[in-house]
C-alpha cells in the first residue's frame, strides 16, 4: 500500500477528497489530512507519506512552500498539485520544482483515481529500477561479501551462528542453498578447467552455482541447487565422463544434503578449515585466503580503537595501516567491507549494509577515495558505543549536533544513520519520548532560536532562522516561533529588552 495524505485550507474539499475514493481497492492507505501546509510538513515527517495531494493557496505555508521544503527532505515523495482556474502562475513554480500532476478544482473522481493510477504504476517503475541497480551493485560486491564470511568463519569457528547471521543475505544467490558437491582427487594443475568444465555440466542441468566453487589441495566444493536425488545422479554421471591426459586417478563425488543452510556452511567450513591455502572461484576471477590473512579478533580489535578514539590523527594512522597505497584495490575492498560489517552491524535492529556505502565503495579505484570514505564513516560512529547507546539517544545527539541542518528528518536518520526500519524507529521515538519526533526537533529547534535571542538580542532575525535549521525560510520559522511562543520572533525579541 502506498501511504497518502491530503492537504487543503477548506474542510469540505478535505472530506470531500476522503470520501470519494475507495482508496484500498487502488492501492493507497489514507494516513491523514491537514488543513495547512505547516500541519500538513509535521505531518511528513512523522508519517513519512509516499503520496501527497495538496492544494496550492492556503494559510501559513502554502502548497509551493510545502513541495519545496519537503524536497529537502525526501524527495521521493510525488505531490499531485490541487489548482484553481487561472493559477497558472502558481502551476508554472510548481514545474520547477519537479511536479507533473495537476487536478483542476473541482476536482472529478474519474480524473483523480486515473492520476493516482498512474502515480503508483509510476512509483513501482522507479521501485524496480533502483531495486535493479541495487541488486547489480550488490551482485558485483557479493563475492568480496562472501571471502569476508569465509575469512571470519575460519577465524573464529566458535562464532559462526553470529557470523552466519551477519552475512547470510550476501551468500548465496538465493533464500537458501542446502546442497554440497564434493568432488575428489582434482589435481591442482587440473582444477580450473575442471571447475570450468562443472559449471558447463550445471548450467546444462539449468543449475547455477550459488556460491562461488571451493578448492582445497586436489578437492572441489560446489554449492548448488542439486535437490533432488535424479538431479544428484545425473551430475554424478556427467561428472564420470571429465578426464584429462594427465590425470593420474578418477575423480570420486560426494553429494551432502542438509536441513539449513547455516548447517550447510557450518559443514563446509570445518571441512576447509585445516587447510592453509584456498581458493575461491568465481566465473570471472580468483580469491586466495590463508587462515591468517587476516585476524578477525585483531580486527576487531582496530575497529574498537578507530570508533572509540577522539584524536583524528591517531584515527588516520589506525586507516593508513590498513590502508597503505601500495595495497590491492580488490583486496582493499573486501578489507572494507569485512571493516565496515565490524562497525555497522552490530546492532540487533540492523539487518542489511548501507546500500549507499557499499554503492560509494564499488565506484571507488583508489585506495585514498576508501580511506576517505571510511573517516566519514567514522565521524558518525567514533564517539558511539552501539552495544550501551540506544537508538533513541543516537538520534538525540545527532539532533543535537545537527540542529542548523534543514535536511533533518526521521525517514533519512533511520535509513542513513541508524539503518533501521522507519516505521519502528518511529513508535520507539514516541514509546521513549512521549511525542512525536516533529514535535521533538520543533521544541529544541525553538528552545535554540530563544536562546540565540537572548545571546544576540540586536541580530538579523534571518540568521537565526538560518542557524536553527530554517533556511532561508524566516516566514516559515516566525509562524513557527509564534506557535511555540505565542509571539512573533519581533515581538520577543522586545520583551528582552
Amino acid at each position: 500500500m502506498l501511504r497518502l495524505l491530503i492537504v487543503d485550507d477548506e474542510q469540505i474539499i478535505r472530506e470531500s477528497l476522503s470520501d470519494m475514493i475507495d482508496y484500498k481497492s487502488i492501492g493507497y492507505d489514507l494516513i491523514g489530512t491537514a488543513k495547512n501546509g505547516m500541519e500538513a510538513y509535521d505531518i511528513i515527517f512523522d508519517e513519512y507519506p509516499d503520496v501527497v495531494i495538496t492544494d496550492i493557496r492556503m494559510p501559513i505555508l502554502n502548497g509551493l512552500d510545502l513541495i519545496e521544503k519537503t524536497k529537502k527532505i525526501d524527495s521521493n515523495i510525488t505531490f499531485i498539485v490541487l489548482s484553481g482556474f487561472g493559477e497558472f502562475e502558481y502551476a508554472k513554480r510548481a514545474m520547477k520544482n519537479g511536479i507533473k500532476h495537476y487536478l483542476l478544482k473541482p476536482t472529478i473522481k474519474q480524473e483523480l483515481i486515473d492520476t493516482l493510477v498512474n502515480v503508483s504504476k509510476e512509483i513501482m517503475e522507479e521501485e524496480l529500477h533502483k531495486k535493479q541497480e541495487e541488486e547489480k551493485i550488490l551482485g558485483s560486491l557479493q563475492t568480496p561479501l562472501q571471502q569476508s564470511f569465509i575469512m571470519e568463519a575460519l577465524e573464529s569457528p566458535q562464532n559462526l551462528h553470529a557470523t552466519f547471521r551477519k552475512y547470510k543475505n550476501f551468500l548465496v544467490s538465493k533464500n537458501s542453498c542446502t546442497t554440497a558437491c564434493y568432488c575428489f582427487f582434482v589435481e591442482e594443475t587440473y582444477h580450473f578447467q575442471f571447475i570450468k568444465d562443472v559449471n558447463r555440466i550445471l548450467k546444462s542441468l539449468n543449475i547455477s552455482l550459488d556460491f562461488p566453487a571451493i578448492y582445497v589441495r586436489n578437492t572441489a566444493i560446489f554449492l548448488a541447487s542439486l535437490d533432488t536425488l535424479s538431479l544428484q545422479e545425473t551430475f554424478k554421471l556427467e561428472l564420470s565422463k571429465l578426464f584429462y591426459d594427465k590425470q593420474t586417478t578418477s575423480f570420486e563425488v560426494g553429494i551432502e544434503h542438509t536441513q539449513t543452510t547455516e548447517k550447510l556452511f557450518e559443514n563446509v567450513i570445518k571441512r576447509i578449515s585445516r587447510f592453509e591455502r584456498i581458493l575461491l572461484i568465481s566465473e570471472n576471477e580468483t580469491f586466495e585466503i590463508s587462515n591468517s590473512f587476516v585476524s578477525h579478533q585483531k580486527l576487531q580489535g582496530i575497529v574498537k580503537e578507530l570508533t572509540k578514539s577522539n584524536n583524528t590523527s591517531k584515527s588516520n594512522e589506525l586507516l593508513n595501516s590498513l590502508f597503505p597505497s601500495s595495497q590491492n584495490i580488490r583486496t582493499a575492498k573486501t578489507l572494507a567491507v569485512n571493516l565496515f560489517l565490524e562497525i555497522s552491524l552490530s546492532s540487533e535492529n540492523s539487518t542489511s549494509l548501507s546500500f549507499d556505502f557499499l554503492k560509494k565503495l564499488y565506484s571507488y579505484n583508489n585506495i585514498f577515495e576508501i580511506k576517505d570514505l571510511f573517516q566519514a564513516l567514522l565521524s558518525l560512529h567514533a564517539k558511539e558505543d552501539t552495544s550501551k547507546t540506544s537508538n533513541i539517544m543516537r538520534l538525540k545527539n545527532y539532533v543535537e549536533e545537527n540542529l542548523a541542518s534543514e535536511t533533518l528528518s526521521l525517514k533519512w536518520l533511520a535509513e542513513n544513520y541508524l539503518f533501521v526500519n522507519v516505521d519502528y524507529l518511529s513508535k520507539q521515538f514516541i514509546k521513549e519520548e512521549g511525542i512525536r519526533f516533529s514535535e521533538y526537533i520543533t521544541n529544541k529547534r525553538m528552545d535554540e532560536a530563544i536562546n540565540l535571542m537572548k545571546l544576540y538580542k540586536n541580530d538579523n532575525i534571518k540568521d537565526i532562522a538560518k542557524q536553527v535549521g530554517y533556511g532561508n525560510n524566516p516566514q516559515y520559522f516566525s509562524q513557527v516561533f509564534k506557535k511555540y511562543t505565542g509571539y512573533t520572533p519581533s515581538q520577543y525579541i522586545k520583551t528582552l529588552s
